[in-house]
């Protein structure tokens, strides 16, 4: 069976009408592939974690789908859908403050920027953020709290008594 000319320019006409429609399908779905896996740890996260990881993650999760847009074929939509993926779980099972001892020296370091007398009292982790007392008081015992982000190592805020209040 041979096809004429005409035939075989209808059949190209149409595959690349079909490889159009799978490119954007492709396109389609990555993206709210990519949206679902934000989402999904979106809920996992309250207070200074959340704003810690909406601000990294946000800009992250537009920048993949621009990418996404961009790409040209199925193969490369769903390779940088795959990439996000990856970044994002590592980023989820990443601890760079393993312990609550590595916590107080984070946060005996920053404080020490704000108060001359510092010394670490004792951490405690809660989910992944790490809160730690710092006795500031030169006298009596002045407790500054810090959150230390269990991920990164960021301090995610800090409270630091006045100089003139009591707190024990």
């Amino acid at each position: 069976m041979s096809y004429s000319t005409e035939e075989i320019e209808d059949i190209k006409k149409r595959l690349t009408v079909l490889e159009k429609q799978d490119l954007l399908i492709a396109k389609a779905v990555s993206r709210a592939f990519c949206a679902l896996q934000y989402n999904i740890w979106l809920g996992q996260f309250s207070g200074e974690e959340l704003n810690s990881y909406t601000q990294r993650w946000g800009k992250q999760i537009d920048a993949t789908k621009k990418e996404i847009d961009d790409s040209r074929t199925v193969e490369r939509a769903f390779e940088i859908a795959k990439k996000f993926e990856e970044e994002l779980f590592a980023y989820i099972r990443a601890t760079k403050v393993a312990t609550a001892d590595k916590a107080m020296e984070i946060a005996h370091s920053f404080i020490k920027k704000y108060s001359p007398v510092a010394l670490p009292l004792k951490a405690v982790k809660e989910k992944d953020v790490w809160l730690v007392d710092i006795d500031v008081g030169a006298l009596a015992v002045k407790v500054a709290k810090v959150k230390v982000d269990a991920r990164t190592g960021d301090i995610l805020s800090y409270e630091i008594p006045e100089k003139g209040s009591k707190e024990s």
